[in-house]
């Protein structure tokens, strides 16, 4: 018994040890790291809450609140391997799951295998806690990349003196999606040929393919352009598998032409500062692919108005190839005299940091379009004005108003939008 005693007393001395000496770090979040230095692990997360007020036109949007994001994430060290796991409780299911990988470093540079973004468009790689507007731009996932701003696959990123270059190769699914054979690549180039304390100038080129195949999803732009929640048109569409397109509609609906497609961009980047001044702009322009037909009550469906052209009277409404341009102007001017700095490491600005107990105010205003240039008039755009407001480096409130206008089916929905944002 007196055996038993001391074996368990020395077994606990060895369990309880090295939990004693690991250091626990509360300095702007919380990380535990082992006394060894090879593991460690750091608690964050993000709460964004909104509230979107429309003023209908045409269509007649619901005016409500969300828990727009409500994230917490875990990451660290596994001795010469970083580790990440995101997930995002206001999405359901597994599409909640956000950045989902491990990383090392590898010639030079990081290379990350699992769930992450590609590598492309400015407003992408920007996080959602620095982002001037409450929501991207047309030239990411909220338009051109619409439903693809995350993927599974492996991509490698690096950076030296004033440039970044990352690139990636991955599969065509998000955690939420199906099971399918497309495949992508990307790519992003960044130079800054001025950054200091006062002044930075930043160019960026980015370039993409995106392929479907078996089981894939439709490749899509598409875009709310009176804000989240509010309506959206569809710009171009590239067909996937034939099942996610046909199960909706009869054959006199529907006539289906090549299974599969590609969509292919290319992006240009221009932004700087100037001390409390800043000014950003993209312009993404997409290849869809396209060798299908649809009947026009299919295209009415898919698009919200009839066809601007032309539809054979026994085949229906032919769709090829669709050339889609996308571009934003973006600027803002932080009105108590902060800076906003350059994230020389990703090629991305970061938002305001108060230099006081006050805080600091931001006035933002930013117009961007979108068209297809094969169907006419089929372009959609909006003018968002906007005031930010950081409380301190983790608590920002912002206003948007955003001015709709959707050509094609004639709506000029607006929208008044709100957001209380925490970050740790």
């Amino acid at each position: 018994m007196i055996r038993c005693g001391i074996f368990c007393a020395l077994a606990g001395v060895v369990l309880i040890n090295p939990a004693i000496a690991d250091q626990a770090e509360t300095k702007g979040g919380l990380k535990i790291t082992s006394d060894d230095g090879n593991f460690s692990s750091q608690l964050g997360g993000r709460i964004h809450f909104d509230t979107y007020l429309f003023d209908p036109d045409i269509e007649d949007p619901v005016s409500t609140t969300e828990i727009r994001r409500a994230r917490l994430a875990v990451s660290g060290q596994l001795w010469k391997w970083e580790y990440k796991l995101d997930r995002d409780f206001a999405s359901s299911g597994t599409g909640g799951m956000r950045d989902v990988y491990i990383a090392t470093k590898v010639l030079g540079g990081k290379l990350t295998i699992g769930n992450f973004k590609p590598y492309r468009s400015m407003e992408e790689m920007t996080s959602s806690n620095e982002i001037t507007m409450m929501e991207r731009s047309f030239t990411s996932a909220g338009g051109i990349y619409a439903d693809r701003q995350r993927q599974q696959g492996i991509g490698w990123h690096t950076f030296w003196d004033c440039y970044t270059l990352g690139v990636a190769g991955y599969n065509l699914r998000d955690p939420g999606g199906p099971r399918n054979e497309g495949l992508g690549a990307s790519s992003r180039f960044t130079w800054a040929p001025l950054n200091d304390s006062l002044s930075t100038v930043h160019l960026g080129i980015s370039g993409s393919h995106d392929n479907a195949n078996r089981d894939s999803d439709p490749l899509v732009a598409d875009v709310t352009y009176a804000g989240r929640r509010g309506p959206d048109q569809l710009i171009a569409l590239t067909p996937g598998d034939r099942s996610f397109f046909v199960e909706d509609f009869d054959n006199d609906d529907f006539f289906f032409g090549d299974q599969g497609g590609s969509v292919n961009t290319v992006g240009l980047e221009l932004a700087g500062t100037h001390g409390p001044l800043y000014a950003q702009a993209e312009y993404v322009y997409g290849d869809f692919e396209g060798d299908y037909f649809l009947s026009e009550i299919a295209f009415e469906d898919f698009f919200g108005a009839p066809p601007s052209f032309e539809c054979d009277p026994d085949f229906g409404c032919y769709i090829g190839g669709q050339d889609v341009r996308t571009w934003y102007v973006m600027g803002s001017w932080v009105i108590t005299g902060e800076h906003k700095p350059y994230d020389s490491k990703k090629g991305v600005f970061r938002s305001v940091k108060p230099r006081s107990g006050w805080g600091a105010w931001e006035l933002t205003a930013r117009y961007q379009t979108i068209e297809n240039k094969d169907i006419d008039d089929l372009e959609a755009s909006n003018v968002t004005l906007g005031v930010n407001f950081y409380f301190n480096p983790r608590v920002r409130f912002m206003l948007n108003v955003v001015l709709g206008d959707d050509d094609f089916t004639g709506d000029e929905t607006d929208q008044l939008a709100f957001r209380a944002q925490a970050s740790w």
